[in-house]
């Protein structure tokens, strides 16, 4: 089941700092339904530590809820939630219309993650339509993954490939790859963007 926590203060809207209540609404069947509502002390505490320790205190009220909704989160309290795997939203109202796109957000954000993931896990050079001949577009992976370095993508696969070409699009051949003996490199420069063909070298 969906559920959305509606952090307010009384029946209104309010950044998380002045809220007294929290709202869960589970979509059933095609509507979303009040299921439950709790009534907390607004946040009084002005150290880090105790900001921190009243937010995860009300964090629990938003249970298996997969949002929280407020008019404004920032700071700890926005960074306790995130911690927890929350969706955050912002927003002046609450109602069905805002809660089906907060859902149709999370589904398309889960599937952005798990096309990055996929990414990650796959990003080495690809065989060609040629056996032997690989390739790999390294600037197109870095600007989509980049906290995917050049030796995270290339080491392993020239450690364990056995492979004729290998075919590397890149901003600039990275300095270990220049520096390997054991791999020819030629590279072509066009429009700022190095074509590098590697391959072994010949005994």
């Amino acid at each position: 089941m969906d559920q959305i926590a509606v952090f307010k203060r009384d029946e209104k809207m309010e950044a998380f700092l002045h809220c007294n209540r929290v709202e869960i609404y589970e979509k059933q069947d095609e509507t979303w339904l009040l299921v439950k509502t709790v009534s907390f002390p607004p946040v009084k505490g002005n150290t880090v530590k105790e900001l921190r320790q009243e937010t995860e205190n009300i964090a629990v009220y938003a249970e298996d809820a997969k949002a929280i909704l407020c008019k404004e989160i920032t700071g700890i309290p926005f960074s306790v939630f995130d911690k927890k795997g929350y969706g955050i939203f912002c927003t002046e109202e609450a109602g069905e219309e805002t809660f089906e796109g907060v859902i149709t957000e999370l589904k398309e954000s889960d599937e952005k993650k798990r096309m990055k993931e996929e990414m990650i896990r796959n990003a080495r050079p690809v065989e060609t339509g040629t056996p032997g001949i690989y390739h790999l577009n390294l600037l197109d992976l870095q600007k989509e993954c980049p906290e995917v370095s050049s030796k995270k993508a290339l080491v392993s696969f020239l450690k364990q490939t056995p492979f004729l070409e290998l075919h590397l699009i890149c901003a600039h051949i990275p300095p270990w790859l220049e520096h390997d003996s054991t791999l020819e490199k030629k590279v072509r420069l066009q429009d700022g963007v190095s074509y590098v063909t590697i391959t072994k070298k010949q005994c």
